[in-house]
């Protein structure tokens, strides 16, 4: 498995500096200064630094910028995550690989493996260069549990990956990937609360964002960024329960549309 993991990694990593070295990266780094420059002024400018108290009760802080800056670099993280696992397979059909990679004798887990590890590389070079531009504009952190902070990253990672698997698979059986992805994105950037706190939506639509294994990631991981919360083990297991159902699922559905793929064509 490890030796499949390491072998796509390298592949899609020389693969993407000889495709497009740098204007993917940077693509997303204008995304992120973007985000941070907008939140600046809107909260400099536009509301006069003036935070509702509303908003702190419902955010656990006062703090606009730090919340609204690191919910928006955790979206664009979470965005290059979800996006590169899930296009991997059907990236495979359209280069006319898919079926050799079916029929190898690698391990299907190790692939997916080695994917998410070498985006999780080049999106953390991206989250860094937000972050230094966040701090520059006034994000701050105070002091937080540093063992919190490692299992909310930790669930967050496993939430962005079991959400790409399944993804995948949607795309391999529309054979679609622009509008699928979009129309996912859309649904978390309103629903998971990367920008705003969720108490503010309607009780409908913050019932629906509970699907997503991302909402509760980010609660628990923004949650401890800001307010040096620490996450527990029974704090972790709805994260747990629904990236296990996301997973199932890919495993499941991604056997059959592969196979009615092959019998089709």
């Amino acid at each position: 498995m490890w030796h499949t993991a390491l072998a796509t990694l390298v592949r899609n990593q020389r693969s993407s500096l000889r495709a497009y070295p740098w204007t993917f990266t940077f693509g997303h780094i204008i995304d992120g200064t973007y985000l941070v420059l907008v939140t600046y002024f809107s909260y400099v400018y536009l509301i006069k630094g003036d935070v509702e108290t509303q908003f702190a009760a419902y955010a656990g802080t006062s703090d606009y910028l730090t919340y609204v800056m690191i919910g928006g670099a955790l979206n664009l993280f979470s965005v290059s995550m979800i996006m590169n696992v899930s296009r991997a397979l059907i990236t495979e059909w359209r280069e006319g690989t898919l079926e050799a990679l079916l029929l190898s004798p690698s391990s299907r887990f190790g692939y997916f493996a080695g994917t998410a590890v070498q985006q999780l590389l080049r999106s953390l070079f991206e989250l860094a260069v937000v972050l230094i531009f966040g701090i520059a504009a006034g994000l701050r952190l105070p002091h937080f549990d540093f063992f919190s902070v490692l299992i909310g990253i930790c669930a967050y990672l496993l939430s962005c990956f079991s959400m790409g698997l399944l993804l995948g698979c949607v795309m391999l059986h529309t054979r679609d990937t622009f509008f699928v992805q979009n129309t996912l994105f859309a649904f978390t950037a309103l629903l998971c609360g990367f920008q705003f706190p969720r108490e503010y939506l309607p009780e409908a639509l913050r019932l629906t964002g509970n699907v997503f294994p991302l909402t509760d990631a980010l609660a628990l991981l923004r949650g401890s960024l800001l307010t040096g919360g620490v996450i527990r083990f029974g704090d972790i297991v709805p994260v747990l329960l629904l990236c296990a159902v996301y997973t199932a699922l890919a495993l499941w559905s991604s056997r059959r549309i592969e196979r009615r793929m092959f019998e089709r064509y």
